[in-house]
């Protein structure tokens, strides 16, 4: 078998090296060979591609043998004939492409059993067995699996589930229902959702596939002969069948294609199983290694249909020579249908395109469950891991280790219902306030799994002032798309806001430390009720209505809120009824208690959001209407990366509004560099009440800087983007406000464009992103300090 992805090899060469005879393994990797006549003799296991192994006749001497095999492919072939039968024999497949790969069906059924296992390899036992630190641990040590004397790895988690598969073809839907789940350590249900088999989607006969957010060319692209060498390795027959076993390796180095061989049914050019592994040059960060096979089958002698996925990765975050981990997800394909009537009326059960259903039992039966039906028996490893985090998480000291770590990474101290943190919030600075301590408190899943308190309370030492937050929010139960939730929070508004309402704080430790030099630092002070109503319907859209009531409080430099009063008595209130509207097809969350991750697809995001406001409700001054709309998108441009845009628009239908009710365009600053503002625009210079917008940006991935041999293997990404809005201020609003307003200079656009124009840098030291941004706008900045051009830095964990 393959070491490292513990796949048998079919059709090797197995034989004595003096006996002189031998078999060939069958296509499981399994082989029969009698004992050698010799009294000393050799095993000699033989497969292109790999390391010759030989075993001596002593350690035969087992009732069942183990062969691991270490893969030698390299980057390069070199192809000396004219017409190489690899590449016949690629264009054949590609021929037959259309016929043979799986997907002719309008209906289409799978039981699934999925496994992932997580291993930490690399280990160094005797310093491990001497460090005080993991003395506690001593036990581990024993599980320890030494087979290989070079890398001994550790088995520290298991998860198992069997569901049931549906999928059409047109309207595209997909339904998984999960009724076993086995996990050590994981009770997510979100988390547990990715364990299953909607998010695996491994097609190899695509011409382009995902891996790590990055696009692969597949060796069975149309166009593959443009990125891979093809040589054809052997001719074997099995059964009475004859295959053929072709290799491929990538033209040029640094590219994101495979190295790796499939083996062909001659009769009908489709694969039975073919190998990819991720080429040493290819721009992944922290994956040392990956392996994708993938198997197929005949459905009643005619339909190919996916037998077995398997993806095997080893990360190695520390460095490659130190501590990795490594990742094995099998995926088998049992009871296939095809086109039958059960799998159209499951589908109609369907509220998304795509949903997961885990039943109420998977959880609590999963382990007697997998006892039963578990179709591939576990390893001494698999055992091993399925017990360990159990073990170690009942461990006083390994919960008061992970409680620290967790306490450092995520910022919360979690103490039974309740939590405090994050402790980078504890402690920070600004202009108004001088130095301000803040505490916050909100509840955990102990408390309930559906009710979210939480709130804070802060202090500023030069104003002398308490401010704080009050939150609650409730989740249906079920997962029926209904959320209420409601605020109170009277504070400055210290942060940093960009496109769509997007915001970034800075009321942290680090926020002063980032700002830009000679910059006034501005703030409101905002009293804020909101009450908030979200329904996400199964059709992949959502609404969301917010009733808020906010009164506003402003300090030098900015105008004072008085210019807009008739009597020293009033203050600057708005009361707002928002809506909004948000339609997301094949977009994924990953839910926690404290917030949701978006995973976006390849597909456009739209948003509409209407506001309306109306004098005299709630001691409100103001009325208008607010309509604004957006598309943003991400998708690959095949061998030349990734590109993200966004276009915007809006308009506010008022004559006499207060700049902080109109749109103000957002800026930044700070040096760290802040995607969803403009990078040279102060904050609160620009404001408009119509406006359009777009913001571009194009990742290479590397593609141009491979042009130079010595930054292959840095992994430096370039890339360039443009930010540009147009907007405008009607007369009887810029009077009102009394724009070019003292010595900051609160300003509109007036009609122009402006336009921020960037290139750098990503993936500096894996981390580290560096932006060079220019300024185009007729007129110059009212302060100094704010140029057109700057150089703005930051930092993200990617891949």
């Amino acid at each position: 078998m393959n070491k490292f992805t513990e796949e048998p090899l079919p059709f090797a060469t197995v034989y004595w090296k003096s006996a002189g005879y031998g078999v060939m393994t069958d296509s499981a990797g399994h082989f029969k060979l009698a004992r050698s006549s010799r009294r000393e003799d050799t095993l000699v296991v033989r497969y292109v591609g790999y390391d010759q192994k030989m075993v001596p006749l002593a350690a035969t001497d087992v009732p069942s043998l183990l062969i691991q095999m270490e893969a030698t492919m390299k980057p390069g072939v070199e192809v000396k004939a004219k017409l190489d039968k690899g590449l016949v024999w690629w264009r054949q497949i590609i021929a037959r492409k259309a016929a043979n790969a799986p997907g002719h069906y309008d209906s289409y059924y799978a039981e699934l059993y999925n496994k992932l296992e997580i291993d930490i390899s690399n280990i160094d036992k005797r310093r491990w067995e001497k460090s005080r630190f993991m003395k506690p641990y001593a036990f581990v040590t024993q599980r320890i699996d030494s087979t290989s004397e070079q890398s001994p790895f550790l088995p520290v988690f298991l998860s198992e589930s069997v569901s049931d598969y549906y999928v059409s073809g047109s309207p595209s839907r997909v339904r998984e229902e999960i009724r076993a789940l086995s996990s050590s350590g994981v009770k997510n249900e979100s988390v547990m959702e990715y364990m299953g088999g909607i998010n695996q989607k491994i097609n190899t006969y695509q011409n382009t596939m995902p891996v790590f957010g990055r696009e692969f060319i597949s060796p069975l692209s149309s166009v593959g002969d443009r990125y891979y060498h093809y040589k054809g390795l052997d001719t074997v027959t099995r059964n009475g069948e004859q295959f053929y076993h072709l290799a491929f390796t990538p033209r040029r180095e640094g590219e994101n294609l495979f190295a790796g061989d499939c083996w062909i049914q001659a009769s009908t050019w489709a694969i039975q199983k073919i190998s990819l592994s991720v080429a040493g040059a290819v721009n992944i960060n922290f994956v040392k290694r990956l392996d994708i096979i993938q198997e197929f089958t005949q459905q009643h002698e005619k339909e190919w249909v996916v037998a077995k996925d398997r993806f095997v990765v080893e990360l190695a975050p520390l460095g490659k020579s130190r501590t990795t981990f490594i990742g094995r997800k099998t995926t088998l394909y049992r009871n296939v249908a095809i086109n039958q009537d059960f799998i159209t009326t499951k589908l109609s059960n369907n509220r998304r395109n795509e949903e997961v259903v885990i039943a109420d039992s998977a959880t609590a039966g999963g382990k007697a469950y997998m006892e039963q039906h578990r179709p591939e028996t576990l390893t001494r490893n698999e055992k091993h891991a399925i017990t360990l985090v159990d073990t170690l998480k009942s461990m006083p000291s390994f919960r008061r280790l992970s409680n620290t770590i967790t306490f450092l990474v995520d910022g919360h101290i979690k103490l039974g219902k309740v939590e405090i943190g994050p402790w980078y919030k504890w402690v920070s600075r600004n202009r108004v306030e001088g130095a301000r301590v803040r505490f916050d408190l909100g509840t955990t899943t102990a408390f309930s799994r559906n009710w979210r308190l939480n709130g804070y309370l802060a202090y500023g030492m030069k104003d002398e002032s308490l401010k704080g937050k009050m939150a609650v929010s409730y989740t249906w139960p079920k997962d029926n798309g209904w959320q209420v939730f409601a605020s109170y929070k009277d504070d400055l508004d210290n942060n940093q806001r960009g496109f769509n309402g997007e915001e970034v704080s800075l009321d942290n430790i680090f926020g002063q430390l980032v700002r830009r030099r000679g910059i006034p630092q501005k703030f409101m002070r905002e009293a804020d009720m909101r009450v908030s109503v979200l329904k996400q319907f199964p059709q992949e859209f959502s609404l969301q209505s917010t009733v808020s009531r906010t009164c506003y409080t402003t300090f030098e430099p900015l105008p004072s809120h008085k210019i807009f009063l008739l009597t020293e008595h009033e203050k600057v209130v708005n009361t707002e009824l928002q809506l909004k509207f948000r339609y997301a097809p094949g977009e994924k969350e990953i839910r926690t208690f404290r917030k949701t991750r978006r995973v976006r697809s390849n597909l456009p995001v739209a948003e509409v959001g209407y506001s309306l406001a109306g004098a005299g409700v709630l001691d409100s001054k103001y009325q208008y209407h607010k309509l604004n709309m957006s598309i943003r998108q991400q998708f690959n441009l095949t061998g030349w990366g990734r590109i993200n845009y966004l276009v915007y628009a809006g308009q506010i239908f008022a004559d006499k509004l207060p700049f902080m009710l109109l749109q103000l365009h957002p800026g930044n600053e700070t040096y760290y560099y802040n995607k969803e503002a403009f990078s040279l625009m102060n904050k609160y210079e620009f404001f408009s009440d119509r406006y359009a917008g777009i913001n571009i940006e194009h990742n290479f991935n590397g593609k141009l800087l491979n042009l130079l041999p010595f930054m292959r293997r840095t992994g430096v990404r370039q890339f360039w983007n443009v930010k540009s809005v147009i907007g405008d201020l009607s007369y009887r609003n810029r009077v009102y406000n009394q724009m070019e307003f003292g010595r900051y200079g609160m300003r509109s656009l007036n009609g122009n464009v402006y336009t921020e124009v960037g290139t750098g840098f990503d993936n500096i030291f894996r981390f580290f992103r560096v932006d060079a941004v220019w300024r185009f706008y007729p007129q110059k900045a009212p302060v100094s300090n704010s140029g057109n051009f700057g150089v703005f830095g930051s930092f993200r964990l990617q891949f």
